[in-house]
């Protein structure tokens, strides 16, 4: 009910219809309570019930703020009403109520004011103090009212008086402990537990023995008192004070309804007696309920004690010094890593402890016990399940003494000093570390090259190292506390003093400041240096600039390199002229500026100039080239620009000349450079130059566009004659070709690198039915859209630049390696045979890497012969036997390629041998209808068969021509007739 109550009163809910349905519920167990009391009383005055109602409305008006008492007390009150007019005679309800909320409110005040808004019974005084009031004063200040204003009818008042006041203390006494103690968790555990429960059996136990004392012991009812005082010592005092109630309910009912019966009959004294039975079980369950709180409060403050040790990774310790035992916490365990182990021995402890720490922790122990110290303090390293070591300490004293005073336990507490104990090391070793850093830093500054000064806030020096006493010319001694703009005399460009803005705007700024390229210092000897300053600010932790740092370089020497070094980046070394890279830029930032006079871009090559540098020396070509670069200059207008592009070449970009007077004065200075008589050493040499020109633009692509176009023109200079200038024309046929020809040498350089090239092949059939056909190894280069260049295109550019060894290289580690296993497979037994150039056999490290090829090729080298032709022999005799003689004895045949075509051709097959002989073409094409091709052919026919040398007829192109090269005897034939080149790949698809 007091739960119900408080739902009602206690609740913040606004929902007001939720609230006085709960008043009323409040108000139907009030009525309740006084319809039951009342009705028990009703039969007889003898029967004294016990009032209920009042403890729980006084009970329930206690836990509330007086100021919140009204409505509560006008629904007691009705419910009082109510209860009265049901059990009395109208005339007298007012007055009873009256009485009743009076006794409500009297003791509900005094309560509140005695106890506040609970009444506690934790202690036997308090709770005497609540019971002799409440149980004994308030129910007679009810009586003495109800007495006073009952008419007077002898002895029938006083027995009204003392019924009601008997009535009221035994309803104190049973109801008041319930609804002071009572809570709705109190309620919810108790009605929660089920029906078979150890508290329910007390109940029926109690009402079993009240029954049986009724019937049997009506005059020895305070033998009730043992199921009392049984809960007492059983329960908490809320179930104690509810088992009360129970056993004075049932105690009531059953002498009402014997008496009622007229079985038995009872008096006064029975009901004082059932009260002097429930007053000593109230006080033990008092007594019981103080003891519980107070092991309850020395309980949770040991488990707060425990809690706030491990909290603070603290674990506790307990030695038995009898039975040198050691007992840990559960947190000293898990600091230890000891989770499995509560208890253990002292030599088991110092097993773990780490050898070098045993003596000190003995020795502390040791002075503890013998009382020298009064606390064990002891720091130890432990071994660890891993094997290592942690750091701990450990405090405790002696607690506990025998008669003789002898220790008999200590206690005490563990701690991880792990992690301090590494910061500590971290700490000296971070201090010796500062040392020798401030050592390090010390040699640094005395060692360095850079001038250190440091100032503090107003700018007096107050450290200088030695390099910048040197450049300063003051020593520290001399320079300490004075201002640093009087020792460091830096000046700018324009002589302004800079020294105090830079350490000013440092200092203010807070932020590293650094000196223009342009800044001098004038040191204390008067000495003008070029210096490069920077300076920092020195600040504190929190970031407040405490002071500067300036450090300083001496940069004259570097500055004066660095000028050096920048006219050598942009000049040349020998003439002093402009370097290539300078004039492209002069030439670029024309080409950018488009002027409407065009400038004139010139290229002047000496003629001969390295017969001159291998017969006089470079030593005298390095003279002719400063002599031709002064004459050069002597001749140069205002504006006009030369460089020395390279070797013996020169170049010129004249302003303000149109093309035809550049031509005139290009011209002048060829007739001067041709009139200078260069001597060296009593040898008087000619010098002749040949010069291209073309106008320079905004039309003009680019530097390189139109230095190659010049280069053409100068090119045509030398091919017509030299000791001229030629002016680039577009259209040119000459000019045109030996473009096309520089074009077609970039473009194979560029195939080569991204490997443009696709082999083809052609059959060499034999005419006279005896032996196989072999295939000639053919290279075709692929343009930038993928189209086939011929041949004839790009091979003739390729042996004049010396381009070609790099395509033969290409053809044979292509042929012999990349597709070596698929020409193995297709060849089945025949002969490959590939062209050797010029240019390979002009190369010295060709060889080896053939015989390197041929070692990884899966070709058998008799299957491989190699084509030389008749030219690449008459230019490289030597070269072309050492390769020949290598080639036969690795294996391979040799092919002389394109034979009849030179002069002595014949001359060849003296000094070399070879395999077979291919006739030239330019004899094979006429040969049906020429009678001296006829005769040549057959002639080298029958040589070529007297050496033991096979014959191959090329360009055959009809079968006429076919018919009669076998009447003749030739051995193979090659042409398009016989067989059109394909791709080689070709091969294994088919």
């Amino acid at each position: 009910m007091l739960g119900i109550y408080e739902q009602i009163f206690g609740s913040s809910d606004t929902r007001r219809m939720a609230r006085w349905l709960r008043l009323l519920l409040f108000m139907l167990a009030y009525l309740v309570l006084a319809l039951a009391g009342m009705q028990l009383s009703h039969f007889d005055a003898a029967v004294v019930a016990p009032w209920l109602a009042a403890p729980l409305a006084i009970g329930a008006l206690v836990r509330l703020h007086p100021r919140d008492w009204l409505i509560p007390l006008a629904g007691i009150a009705l419910a009082d009403l109510l209860a009265h007019a049901i059990c009395h005679a109208p005339h007298g309800i007012p007055r009873y109520t009256i009485i009743n909320i009076v006794e409500i409110l009297i003791g509900a005040l005094w309560l509140r004011w005695r106890h506040g808004n609970t009444s506690s019974m934790a202690s036997i005084p308090s709770f005497l103090s609540a019971l002799l009031v409440s149980a004994f004063l308030i129910p007679l200040i009810g009586s003495v009212m109800l007495a006073l204003t009952e008419p007077w009818q002898d002895s029938g008042v006083f027995q009204l008086w003392w019924g009601r006041y008997i009535s009221g203390c035994l309803g104190m006494l049973v109801m008041l402990p319930v609804t002071l103690s009572s809570a709705i968790s109190r309620w919810r555990l108790l009605l929660g537990q089920g029906i078979a429960t150890s508290f329910n059996a007390m109940l029926l136990l109690t009402v079993s023995a009240n029954i049986v004392i009724v019937w049997f012991f009506p005059n020895e009812m305070v033998w009730s008192i043992v199921a009392l005082l049984l809960g007492a010592l059983l329960f908490d005092f809320f179930r104690s004070a509810l088992l009360n109630v129970v056993s004075v309910i049932s105690l009531a009912v059953l002498m009402y309804l014997c008496q009622r019966w007229k079985m038995l009959e009872f008096s006064m004294f029975h009901y004082i007696a059932i009260a002097l039975t429930v007053l000593p079980a109230l006080l033990l369950s008092t007594a019981l309920h103080g003891l519980r709180r107070e092991q309850a409060q020395l309980l949770q403050s040991e488990q707060r004690w425990k809690s706030a040790l491990e909290g603070s990774g603290q674990g506790v310790w307990e030695i038995d010094l009898v039975h040198r035992q050691i007992k840990a916490s559960l947190e000293a365990r898990r600091l230890l890593g000891e989770s499995g182990l509560s208890v253990c021995s002292m030599a088991y402890w110092r097993e773990k402890t780490h050898p070098d720490d045993v003596a000190l922790v003995e020795q502390a122990l040791e002075s503890h016990l013998a009382g020298r110290v009064p606390l064990y303090v002891a720091e130890y390293r432990v071994r660890q399940k891993d094997g290592g070591y942690r750091w701990y300490q450990s405090r405790g004293k002696v607690m506990q003494f025998d008669e003789q005073g002898r220790p008999l336990q200590m206690i005490g507490t563990l701690i991880d000093i792990h992690a301090a104990r590494q910061a500590e090391f971290e700490r000296e070793q971070l201090a010796r570390d500062l040392q020798e850093e401030k050592e390090r830093l010390q040699v640094t500054l005395n060692s360095i090259g850079d001038g250190v000064i440091a100032t503090d806030m107003a700018g007096s020096v107050v450290f200088m190292n030695p390099v910048a006493e040197e450049i300063t010319g003051w020593t520290f001694e001399q320079a300490r506390m004075c201002q640093l703009q009087e020792v460091f005399h830096l000046q700018g460009v324009d002589m302004t003093p800079q020294s105090f803005e830079l350490i000013d705007t440092c200092l203010s700024r807070n932020e590293v400041c650094m000196t223009g390229d342009d800044s001098v210092l004038i040191n204390k000897n008067r000495q003008t240096l070029e210096v490069k300053a920077t300076a920092a600010p020195v600040c504190t932790a929190g970031g407040r600039a405490m002071g500067a740092i300036l450090v300083f370089q001496d940069m004259s020497r570097a500055r004066e390199l660095q000028r050096h070094l920048s006219f050598t980046a942009s000049h040349d070394a020998l003439t002093g002229l402009y370097n290539r890279r300078r004039f492209e830029q002069e030439v670029e930032d024309v080409i950018r500026r488009g002027a409407e006079i065009p400038a004139i871009l010139v290229v002047l090559n000496l003629d001969h100039f390295r017969i001159i540098n291998d017969s006089a020396g470079h030593l005298a070509g390095d003279a002719l080239l400063i002599e031709v670069a002064r004459l050069i200059e002597q001749h140069l207008g205002a504006g006009d620009v030369s460089a020395r592009l390279g070797g013996d070449e020169f170049g010129l970009l004249l302003q303000g000349r149109d093309i035809d007077t550049a031509a005139v004065w290009v011209e002048k200075v060829i007739e001067a450079i041709g009139a200078l008589r260069f001597s060296w050493d009593g040898r008087v040499h000619d010098v002749s130059v040949s010069g291209g020109l073309i106008p320079v633009d905004g039309s003009a692509d680019n530097f390189s566009t139109v230095i190659s176009r010049v280069n053409v023109a100068c090119y045509t200079s030398r091919q017509y004659g030299r000791n001229r200038a030629t002016i680039y024309h577009p259209g040119q046929e000459d000019i045109e070709q030996y473009h096309r020809d520089i074009f077609m040498a970039a473009g194979l350089r560029e195939a080569i690198e991204h490997d443009r090239f696709v082999l083809f092949c052609q059959r060499i059939v034999p005419l006279q039915g005896e032996g196989s056909d072999y295939l000639e190894i053919l290279v075709r280069m692929l343009g930038r859209e993928g189209e086939i260049v011929a041949p004839g295109a790009f091979i003739p550019v390729a042996e004049r630049y010396g381009i070609m060894a790099f395509v033969d290289r290409w053809v044979i580690e292509r042929a012999l390696i990349h597709d070596g296993e698929q020409l193995k497979q297709v060849l089945s037994g025949r002969s490959l045979s590939i062209n050797l150039s010029a240019n390979s056999l002009n190369d010295a490290g060709f060889l080896p890497w053939l015989m390197e090829i041929l070692a990884r090729s899966p070709l058998s080298p008799r299957a491989l012969i190699f084509e030389i032709t008749e030219t690449a022999l008459m230019n490289h005799l030597d070269l072309a036997r050492e390769v020949i003689d290598a080639l036969r004895e690795a294996g391979c045949r040799v092919a002389l390629d394109d034979f009849g075509s030179g002069l002595s051709s014949f001359s060849y097959l003296r000094n070399f041998v070879v395999d077979i002989i291919k006739i030239d073409g330019g004899f094979i094409r006429h040969v049906n209808d020429n009678a001296l091709d006829q005769v040549i052919v057959d002639a080298i026919n029958q040589i070529a068969h007297r050496l033991g040398a096979l014959t191959v007829a090329e360009f055959i192109e009809d079968s006429a021509s076919a018919d009669r090269l076998v009447r003749m005897g030739i051995d193979y034939a090659q042409g398009y007739y016989m067989h059109r080149p394909m791709p080689l790949e070709r091969l294994w698809l088919e």
